[in-house]
């Protein structure tokens, strides 16, 4: 028990002022201060301040500096150790540590009495209050924040207390922070990791992440194994969580807690279901208010999960029988509560295929549009036997979708093929229907090979077939139809097809596949040079998601990777790049091939500002992606070839561009009949255009004005309103007398455009280091004091994620990659002495 009471002396000095505080206890030396909470807390006039959270969230730590940082003229603080005492031992020793102040006041009521009458202002501080408190003692609290007494009261506590809360909170008497509020945030983790561990790579600290969700302790405990103690990080967590969870819970809650470990969900019926000879369902209850770590999953506080980090820890301490048995009698349960998604997962960890396989015959295309969906049913199939993944019609057909929305074509014409070999149904209006479905398929197959009459031919055929119950059949037909007139030349065929498609899914009231729908138009309205009304529809897509619950990888990436386009085109590199970089995050983690435009994207913000081997890099890595998801070498090949030319061509390599460019054309018409990707319809007239800017750049300039009239009149008749005048304007500048400027287009293109009369300097001729703003040069000034990113954000009193942000744009400024170059570029200029 810590006890400490001082009085202020007005002759004193600070110096002694800190001697009276340091009767506190210790701060760890591992601890980060947290101005955001500190001046909350400090900031709030209520008179109880209440920190309600698990074990390791930086309660008792913050209550410490919260006091250095007011240093009161009285205090008290109780360390209670989470110990249940009486009012009788509580009173005792609030006595003593009164001391002199109060003599012979240990009587409850002459206590109360004795703090109403003192016309000091007291802070008291009853750290780790316990969970199992006594009536008395609770009803004593309530008297004394009900009462006169100039008292305010600061309490660290596991569970919130027995005291009449919703009273004082009414009253506005109570400021309450709870583990949500008191876990680190993005950034504050950051900066523990820059420094316990800079070296961590990204994927690691994600991982981390998501495992501790901000849990303080947990990510100092994960983090400070490595290199540092030969136990790794899971065992002190065990440690960690044994004396301060575990030991505090009796048997019944322990058992329980160890099997709720091994489960995704749980709520107090499910508990109840599972361990009925525990009364689970009421020492559940009791859990959740003793604050053991769950994370509440929906708005109503129904379903919980534990922490990740404190479930894995946990893990390991039953047998792998029992885990098998609870994980099988909870897949049942929670498939028929609806979390079928969940049931399937938990069968596969117990190697329960069969069983995994019927579950996901209840899944619909709704679910597999929605959140990372579309890569939890590709990990699936991958450990799924294929025997049972094409057991029945409807597993088939959702495994098709899959995998034609990855992109995956081969196997998904296995897939699909499969489907029409089934066997003749009793009824024959069973065997249209799978027909119908299985043409929906084959069309829509048919245009992502680049097979025009063959995707016409089956779609068309499928919605004379297709019931009102197949209205995703019909979806899907009617978006390929739209994307194959798109990419054919019949824009306006394709803007109607687009409309029949989004009256179908708002009717359905499908939000996913309205937004879905909304991204090929958007991509319509860019191409048509619509770009105003492109950011509107992207604005009102992001609107109508944020009415899902849940993170809706999939279809934010997308959206995400549209206003990176959108602020490309405008010439505002920075914001599209961060655009990019979330569409890049947010595809990959949804599975979603389109990742491939986010990273051909960030190639040609990286071209844009002349670091031309970044870009190649970008590249690299989108060829890899591709393969590595192994997705049909057609659907991405031409797109990465393309931008290959772009790089080509703004480093003014046109020897070298013209025959790659001649190339690329035979290799993506592949036939006259054939259709461009279906994700980029007007790549085969982009090729176009790169051959002839190569034409103009090797001196064949009547060739190239030739190609170029052809090319305006077929983008003309295709309504591609932003390759129109990007067309033009070469013509212009084809057409100019020697001498004269070319007559400026209607629409001026964007600043970095490749054909934008002026072009950004490359790498090695930076633009001037006078662009550097105020707080750049001061930042590359302590770059140059050789400081850490760390050191820089303490002495500046900016985030670590400022400080990284002012490096980036430095280096791009500067034209460089490293620090160090920056330094030497800065002092080459002027811009550092």
């Amino acid at each position: 028990m810590l006890l400490s009471m001082t009085r202020r002396d007005q002759s004193r000095s600070g110096d002694a002022c800190s001697t009276r505080l340091a009767n506190l206890p210790r701060l760890p030396p591992a601890y980060l201060p947290r101005p955001r909470l500190l001046d909350v807390l400090l900031a709030s006039e209520q008179r109880l301040r209440l920190l309600c959270a698990p074990a390791g969230y930086g309660k008792t730590a913050l209550i410490n500096e919260c006091l250095g940082r007011h240093n009161p003229e009285r205090y008290l603080w109780l360390d209670l150790e989470g110990r249940s005492l009486t009012l009788a031992q509580f009173c005792e020793r609030l006595a003593e540590g009164l001391e002199g102040e109060v003599i012979g006041a240990r009587d409850p009521r002459a206590l109360l009495a004795w703090l109403e009458s003192s016309e000091e202002v007291w802070w008291l501080v009853l750290d780790d209050y316990p969970a199992q408190s006594c009536p008395e003692l609770d009803e004593w609290i309530d008297r004394l924040l009900r009462s006169q007494a100039q008292v305010q009261l600061w309490v660290s506590s596991r569970q919130r207390p027995n005291w009449k809360l919703a009273r004082l909170l009414l009253e506005g008497q109570l400021f309450e922070l709870g583990a949500g509020q008191l876990a680190f945030d993005h950034e504050e983790f950051e900066q523990v990791v820059e420094w316990l561990d800079p070296t961590t790579e990204p994927a690691t600290r994600d991982k981390l992440w998501r495992q501790t969700h901000g849990w303080c302790a947990g990510t100092f405990l994960l983090l400070n194994a490595g290199g540092r103690h030969e136990r790794a990080g899971a065992l002190w967590m065990r440690d960690y969580l044994g004396g301060e969870l575990l030991a505090r819970l009796d048997a019944d809650a322990r058992k329980l807690l160890l099997g709720i470990a091994h489960l995704p969900r749980v709520s107090a019926t499910l508990c109840q279901q599972l361990w009925p000879d525990l009364d689970a369902g009421s020492v559940f209850c009791r859990l959740l208010q003793s604050q053991s770590f769950f994370v509440p999953l929906d708005s109503e506080a129904i379903w919980y999960s534990l922490l990740p980090a404190v479930a894995q820890a946990l893990q390991g301490e039953l047998n792998a029988a029992g885990v098998s048995q609870l994980r099988l009698s909870a897949c049942r349960l929670l498939c028929n509560d609806g979390f079928v998604d969940e049931a399937i997962e938990l069968a596969l960890s117990i190697g329960y295929v069969d069983v995994a396989a019927c579950y996901m015959e209840r899944l619909t295309l709704d679910w597999l549009l929605i959140e990372r969906n579309l890569f939890t049913w590709l990990d699936w199939r991958a450990r799924l036997p294929l025997r049972l993944l094409e057991c029945t019609p409807n597993l088939i057909y959702m495994n098709a979708r899959a995998l034609l929305s990855s992109w995956r074509l081969d196997e998904a014409q296995s897939c699909i093929a499969r489907l029409a070999r089934i066997s003749p149904q009793p009824k024959p209006q069973v065997n249209v229907r799978i027909l119908a479905n299985w043409q929906a398929l084959e069309g829509t197959l048919q245009g992502l090979l680049g097979n025009a009459d063959g995707a016409f031919e089956h779609c068309e055929s499928a919605l004379q077939h297709l019931e009102l119950r197949d209205w995703q059949s019909s979806f899907l037909c009617y978006s390929t139809l739209a994307r194959v007139s798109m990419a054919a030349g019949k824009t306006g065929q394709a803007e109607r097809w687009l409309q029949s498609c989004l009256a179908l899914a708002r009717h359905q009231g499908c939000l996913a596949s309205e937004v879905l729908i909304n991204a090929d138009r958007i991509r319509q309205l860019i191409l048509g040079g619509e770009l105003a009304e492109a950011e509107a529809l992207v604005q009102e897509c992001l609107r109508l998601v944020t009415r899902l619950k849940g993170r809706h990888s999939l279809m934010l990436g997308r959206l995400q990777l549209l206003q990176g386009e959108l602020l490309l085109l405008r010439g505002d590199l920075d914001a599209s790049e961060h655009a990019l970089c979330m569409a890049l995050e947010l595809g990959t983690e949804s599975g979603d091939p389109y990742v491939l435009h986010a990273l051909i994207g960030l190639s040609e913000v990286h071209a844009c500002r002349g670091d031309f081997e970044q870009a190649q890099i970008h590249l690299s890595t989108a060829t890899r992606s591709m393969q590595c998801a192994k997705i049909k070498e057609s659907c991405y090949q031409s797109m990465i070839f393309y931008q290959h030319l772009r790089l080509l061509a703004r480093q003014g390599a046109w020897a070298r561009m013209l025959p790659m460019a001649l190339a690329a054309q035979a290799y993506i018409q592949g036939g006259t009949s054939r259709l461009p990707p279906l994700h980029a319809p007007s790549l085969r007239q982009r090729i176009e255009l790169m051959i002839a800017l190569g034409e103009q750049g090797t001196g064949q300039v009547e060739a190239a004005r030739q190609r170029l009239v052809s090319l305006l009149a077929d983008c003309e008749c295709r309504r591609f309103g932003s390759l129109i005048r990007e067309v033009q304007g070469v013509l212009a500048r084809i057409d100019a007398e020697p001498g004269l400027a070319p007559v400026p287009a209607e629409v001026p293109l964007a600043p970095f455009n490749l054909l934008a009369s002026r072009q950004p300097e490359p790498v090695t001729n930076p633009r001037a280091g006078s662009e550097l703003t105020p707080r750049e040069v001061c930042v590359l000034e302590l770059v140059a004091q050789g400081l850490s990113n760390q050191e820089i954000s303490n002495q500046l009193f900016i985030s670590l994620n400022t400080v990284k942000a002012h490096t980036v744009h430095i280096n791009h400024k500067l034209g460089v990659k490293r620090r160090t170059q920056a330094v030497m570029r800065a002092k080459a200029m002027g811009v550092l002495a």
